[in-house]
């Protein structure tokens, strides 16, 4: 999207002049904002995010969202660039306003539970994981976030199915196999925990090997 933006001098962000001083020009004390290439700004933050410069690849995608407030792209990834920095707050909220923008993505969907569940809002996040699987039954994450819920609320039996479904449609998923060895575990079911976690450190697995060390003699 490109677009021409005009503003009075004394209500632009001072951060917008530090950050991208290449496209503010002065005409008769007015900022134009001329030429917005929205596209080339996210490449750029998502370049930053890729190479763990998070603040900064923020910063980018604000200034899409500032410009265009409905480009889902722009506030979708910086709701995820707030998660790498353990923003809930912020992240959860670039998440309901691009599910507002789009009800039916199930990736934003599914990672917006997630953000729920480290807020603690487990029968939250289930709900999104329930929403996300009603348009895409057979993406792994979904079910993966709505395991790790029921075991926080402590239905271990509700969790291994949700893992189950994961494993089922992604049998490399190393974290759905420890989940759910973790989760026989706290039914009393060893040889069952002991056989995930194995599975698990097999698929690379860091803290499976702990826990058979542990628990599998």
């Amino acid at each position: 999207m490109r677009l021409t933006v005009i503003c009075i001098l004394l209500f632009c962000s001072s951060r917008l002049f530090a950050q991208h001083a290449d496209t503010v020009h002065l005409q008769n004390n007015t900022v134009i904002l001329s030429s917005y290439d929205d596209a080339k700004i996210i490449k750029q933050a998502d370049s930053l995010l890729d190479q763990n410069r998070i603040k900064e690849a923020i910063e980018k995608y604000t200034v899409v969202v500032q410009l265009s407030p409905t480009n889902k792209t722009a506030i979708t990834n910086r709701a995820f660039a707030y998660l790498q920095l353990d923003d809930y707050k912020n992240s959860l909220n670039d998440y309901n306003i691009a599910v507002t923008l789009d009800s039916t993505d199930p990736v934003n969907l599914s990672n917006r539970a997630l953000v729920k569940w480290y807020l603690k809002d487990y029968y939250g996040a289930i709900n999104d994981c329930d929403r996300a699987l009603a348009f895409n039954a057979n993406y792994a994450y979904a079910y993966f976030h709505k395991g790790i819920s029921y075991f926080e609320l402590k239905n271990y039996k509700e969790a291994i199915n949700a893992y189950d479904k994961s494993i089922q449609i992604d049998p490399g998923f190393s974290r759905a196999f420890y989940n759910r060895g973790n989760s026989k575990f706290e039914l009393n079911n060893l040889p069952g925990a002991c056989s995930d976690w194995a599975r698990a450190k097999a698929l690379g697995h860091k803290m499976a090997a702990a826990m058979i060390q542990k628990y599998c003699k």
